[in-house]
């Protein structure tokens, strides 16, 4: 299975969780940390070594042909209002702060500086279906200047 991934920025959030095996109250685990939210529990972030049980984690829709046209503010959405229902937003914002919108039928992907933490944020997007094969198309346009500012589409699969 693979995952799109659309990115420009770095993640920063807190949580809870001992890293080890998370709670049944908390029972999603990503990165050490544990919760009950699409934040964790979404396929390809979740840890299902680390969670509560081998359920915990939610397991990939299944494949369908789909074209994105980002004509609705719903085909994005931030993955704290993420439902876990992939017929509902096409792409997840995976980073807080949200910096993905849609404008004129594009996706924007904005890099917000932080002047009090001297960094910028920027956005990573996650596909809500995997797929395993098929045809992906993406027009990219960068326009930043700025040093260290990094772009790129990523399609990868941890089964590969």
């Amino acid at each position: 299975l693979f995952a799109l991934f659309l990115t420009a920025g770095a993640l920063v959030f807190a949580a809870s969780g001992d890293g080890n095996k998370c709670t049944e109250f908390s029972p999603c685990s990503r990165e050490g940390y544990c919760d009950a939210n699409a934040m964790f529990c979404m396929w390809d972030l979740c840890d299902p070594t680390k969670s509560y049980n081998a359920t915990s984690c939610w397991q990939p829709e299944g494949c369908l042909d789909q074209t994105i046209e980002f004509g609705s503010s719903s085909d994005v959405v931030p993955i704290r209002q993420y439902s876990g229902n992939p017929n509902t937003n096409a792409l997840v914002s995976i980073f807080e702060p949200d910096n993905s919108k849609i404008e004129n039928g594009k996706l924007v992907l904005d890099m917000t500086y932080e002047s009090a933490q001297n960094k910028g944020f920027g956005t990573t997007v996650h596909s809500s279906h995997s797929f395993q094969y098929g045809t992906v198309t993406a027009r990219i346009k960068s326009a930043s200047i700025a040093k260290g500012v990094v772009s790129a589409f990523i399609i990868r699969s941890d089964q590969v």
